[in-house]
This record gives C-alpha cells, sequence and structure tokens, in this order.
C-alpha cells in the first residue's frame, strides 16, 4: 500500500505522514484493537480534492506536497511534543464507520494511548487539516475540503473536545 510507505516520511512542523515511532504507536494501537484498520486515500473518495491540497492554489495555499486525508501531525495541545490524529475504520460496520483517534506525544514507547477516540463518524469526502495558512494558534480540523462548516478539536485537558462552531 503506498499510503503505508508515505507515513515513515517527517515534515517539519506539521504534516501528513508519520515518524517511524508513531507509526509504531498506531500499529501496537491496531493490534491490539483488530476491528479497526487505517482509513486510505482511496476511503475518502475525493482524489481531485487531494491532488489540490499537494498541489496548491498559487495563492494563500500553498502546497502539502506530503498530504494525506487521514493523517495529521503536529503540537495540537501546544505542549511542545508532536503529536498525531489518524482517521481508522471499523470492518464491522458499514454506514458511520470512521473515528478519529488523537495521540500526543512525546512518545517514549509504542504502547501510547490515544488522548482522544470518537467513533461514529462519517469522513467520506472529508480530511485532517492542520497549520497555514489558518491563523496561529493552528488547531486540528476536521471536515469537509474548502468548507466553512468543520469542526476543530480543541484541548481539553490531557484530551480534546469537538467545536462545531470552527472555520
Amino acid at each position: 500500500m503506498i499510503l503505508a510507505g508515505l507515513l515513515f516520511a517527517r515534515s517539519a512542523w506539521c504534516g501528513h505522514t508519520l515518524s517511524t515511532q508513531e507509526h509504531k504507536v498506531l500499529s501496537n494501537w491496531l493490534s491490539r484493537h483488530p476491528r479497526y484498520r487505517l482509513a486510505a486515500d482511496k476511503d475518502c473518495n475525493c482524489g481531485a480534492d487531494i491532488e489540490q491540497m499537494k498541489a496548491g492554489d498559487g495563492g494563500l495555499w500553498k502546497p502539502v506536497r506530503d498530504y494525506h486525508p487521514y493523517v495529521a501531525t503536529g503540537d495540537f495541545n501546544s505542549d511542545g511534543a508532536e503529536d498525531f490524529a489518524v482517521a481508522v475504520i471499523n470492518r464491522a460496520k458499514k454506514d458511520e464507520n470512521f473515528a478519529v483517534i488523537v495521540f500526543n506525544g512525546p512518545f517514549e514507547s509504542e504502547e501510547a494511548s490515544p488522548a482522544f477516540f470518537k467513533p461514529g463518524l462519517d469522513l467520506t469526502h472529508q480530511g485532517l487539516f492542520y497549520g497555514p495558512p489558518r491563523p496561529k494558534p493552528y488547531g486540528l480540523v476536521v471536515g469537509h475540503f474548502e468548507s466553512d462548516n468543520n469542526v476543530l478539536l480543541l484541548p481539553a485537558g490531557r484530551s480534546y473536545k469537538f467545536d462545531d462552531s470552527a472555520d
């Protein structure tokens, strides 16, 4: 799978690929939750949107060459450590089978537990977004491409909460 190979690349400030250690954390979680699998680009049914994200718009929206709709990395909770979020799919469900998981760094072992887990979502034609050109402080956004009706995941203690007044 192409996405699995791309998960090992790393961006300097935020991105859409996982580091080797982040991949180990996710693999460990998935091995303990076999009904879930990592959502792949094809699950989005948004090929044109992915290509647009990778190309940019020539203006405010710069190219995000490593864009994958269901992976985001960055310091989501502003503690100085890189965190990551992924969308996974529950193989046992047909509808609303996506879940968003956020893991807070740093990752000293592969035994990390999620800081946030939200199942029962339909993320077809949607993605995870973090970083510019949105204003600082950046927030992790879940939603449709080019939409004003998205959800922001706000830090809430050691976890997160959905804020649907975002974007």
